[in-house]
């Protein structure tokens, strides 16, 4: 933390992680103590006030934190001061506190969007000490305001308090989110994902046996790993054409991990200008799961992807997620050919599974369950002959589009009939070309 002096002695302000704007700061309370209005005090008077000093002996310490520590501050600080019975006012003292609602793992809760409050000793420090949550326009601004003559343990009681509500208090630790964006940053939407197992997914046992190894042991052992030296975080990359169920498999890992687990699933507006702070968060919401599609956007050959996010890209998956305990990504991608190589090598992602289409026994399966409601007498091991290089995705249209062309009545024939048109059949070659 660098601790700074402006405006002559008047304030101190202590910010966490970043060079602090003195200049504007100066100036902001220049324009402030201009006006003294005791009908409109300035946050600095009515906390002088409240804290029994003159308003030049506080000091002040600040963050600008992103939306989901801001959310997860303004929880801790709804609850204290319900908690203590504290006064508080807006972050402005001459309007109202302001709340929001918190999508919560554990379900909504209300947090101070804007408030000062003042804390008794033993609530936050060993002193009496006002906390003020600002929401601008583009962050969260966190400040800590406490006398002169407490200052000298307050970087450390700042520090480890932002920690804790970045990491294992934070509201939305162990929940699953959709991460999208507003201008603030990372925005956070509860997400349910649809229900899925093992069983709805016909593949082979090896495929389960490599996620138990390099997801769930991963997460399970993190912290044996940890002591040990050894990696906490790995990559999971999944490879193959469209409808192999590559989306489907992550959503059934998702269903096991919850609960356990966070789970992030980001828009591709976020993988594209946001992976860092994306695996910040991470971080910070450990152990968590990381659900990627279409690696290729942002990891792309070069010359076919935008060079800075493939260098982002690679830096977050190299030494940044090595630095990052218990986050685990999977990844998919239609070609891997499209992948740059380096994207792929051992230590960014350390294992990859083909999702081939299925078998001749996969394919039956699977036309079982989409058919499981249908009473009359199939021979679907006739259908999965007839149905060679189809996906799971392709099956389950076979079968929609059957349901639909024969008005429900579905026969064998007619499910025959309808994969002879299925996109997956090799063409014929045009005339005049040769095989």
């Amino acid at each position: 933390m660098n601790e700074n002096r402006a405006n002559d002695g008047l304030l101190t302000q202590v910010e966490t992680g970043r060079e602090p704007a003195l200049e504007l700061l100066a100036a902001t309370i220049d324009r402030e103590f201009q006006r003294r209005d005791p009908q409109h005090p300035t946050p600095y008077e009515y906390a002088a006030t409240h804290l029994g000093v003159d308003v030049n002996d506080l000091v002040v310490l600040t963050e600008d934190v992103a939306p989901p520590v801001g959310h997860s501050v303004g929880r801790w600080l709804f609850e204290a001061q319900a908690r203590h019975g504290a006064e508080h006012v807006g972050a402005h003292p001459s309007l109202p506190a302001a709340t929001e609602n918190v999508q919560g793992a554990e379900g909504d809760v209300r947090a101070f969007r804007s408030a000062m409050v003042v804390l008794p000793a033993g609530a936050l420090a060993a002193t009496p000490v006002v906390l003020r949550v600002a929401s601008t326009r583009f962050d969260f601004e966190i400040e800590l305001i406490a006398r002169a003559e407490d200052a000298a343990g307050m970087p450390a009681t700042f520090g480890d308090f932002l920690r804790a509500r970045r990491a294992a208090d934070s509201p939305y630790r162990l929940g699953a989110y959709r991460v999208g964006t507003d201008n603030r940053g990372m925005v956070l939407t509860r997400w349910a994902p649809p229900a899925a197992s093992r069983d709805s997914l016909k593949l082979d046992d090896t495929v389960w046996q490599t996620v138990d190894r390099s997801v769930h042991r991963v997460l399970e052992l993190a912290d044996d790993l940890k002591a040990r030296g050894l990696g906490t975080s790995t990559g999971l990359l999944l490879v193959g054409p469209p409808g192999t169920g590559k989306t489907q498999l992550g959503t059934v890992v998702a269903n096991e991990l919850i609960g356990t687990t966070t789970v992030l699933v980001p828009g591709t507006y976020v993988t594209e200008h946001y992976l860092t702070e994306l695996f910040d968060l991470a971080a910070d919401l450990s152990p968590c799961l990381i659900l990627m599609d279409d690696l290729d956007l942002i990891a792309g050959e070069r010359g076919q992807t935008n060079p800075h996010r493939l260098r982002e890209f690679l830096n977050v998956m190299d030494g940044g997620l090595a630095d990052r305990s218990g986050v685990v990504v999977i990844a998919s991608t239609n070609d891997h050919r499209k992948v740059d190589k380096a994207a792929r090598r051992s230590s960014r992602f350390d294992t990859v599974i083909k999702m081939e289409p299925p078998n001749p026994e996969g394919r039956l399966a699977i036309l079982e369950r989409y058919l499981a409601w249908c009473d009359t007498a199939l021979d679907l091991r006739v259908v999965a002959k007839a149905t060679d290089g189809a996906t799971g995705a392709d099956l389950k249209e076979l079968v929609r589009a059957t349901v639909l062309h024969t008005a429900d009545h579905v026969t064998t024939e007619a499910l025959v009939a309808q994969a002879a048109d299925g996109r997956w059949q090799k063409s014929a070659p045009a005339a005049g070309q040769y095989l």
